[in-house]
């Protein structure tokens, strides 16, 4: 069993070593927007986090910059939700990184309730998506829940909530 802290061995090398190295099993992350992955010789066939799997599931993985990991070998995938052969998984995990790291810097806090701020006002137009989102945030979720129960990509929940976030109309509970 490979195991070790994503802090020291960054997410992406830990990766590239694991789809390179035609081995299968299961690589799990402990961490608030943790989950588990599972490869194929040279290929990921399931991703899973929170109520997450498959393609959400590994965008919300490829924010992970910190968490302990431990990877055990020859154990199969559950189900086969992902068919990325190393490039593409490792090409779109790359870029799924790089966006993540501002939409970070906005919602750090993952673990607390988020609510409607004081500045809010049911006067403030807004889309559907929008509502429907907010909606969420009035339940008193964390980010995690509200991205677990959205049913939408996790990057497309918080590019939503950013400009209310940024705007003071929602914050950290």
């Amino acid at each position: 069993m490979v195991s070790g802290d994503l802090s020291v061995f960054p997410f992406l090398p830990v990766m590239q070593m694991l789809l390179s190295s035609g081995r299968g099993g299961r690589l799990t992350v402990e961490h608030l927007r943790g989950g588990s992955l599972w490869f194929a010789p040279g290929e990921l066939v399931h991703a899973h986090s929170g109520a997450l799997s498959g393609p959400h599931a590994l965008q919300l993985l490829s924010s992970l910059d910190s968490g302990t990991f431990f990877f055990v070998p020859d154990e199969p995938a559950p189900q086969r939700t992902l068919n990325l052969r190393a490039d593409q998984a490792l090409v779109g995990m790359l870029g799924d990184q790089e966006a993540w790291g501002t939409l970070l810097r906005v919602f750090p806090e993952w673990g607390r309730p988020l609510r409607l701020s004081s500045r809010w006002s049911d006067q403030q137009p807004v889309t559907r998506q929008q509502y429907r989102l907010l909606s969420l945030v009035r339940q008193n979720l964390t980010l995690r829940e509200l991205i677990d129960r959205a049913g939408l990509p996790p990057r497309g929940v918080i590019d939503t909530l950013r400009p209310f976030m940024t705007g003071g109309l929602i914050e950290v509970g």
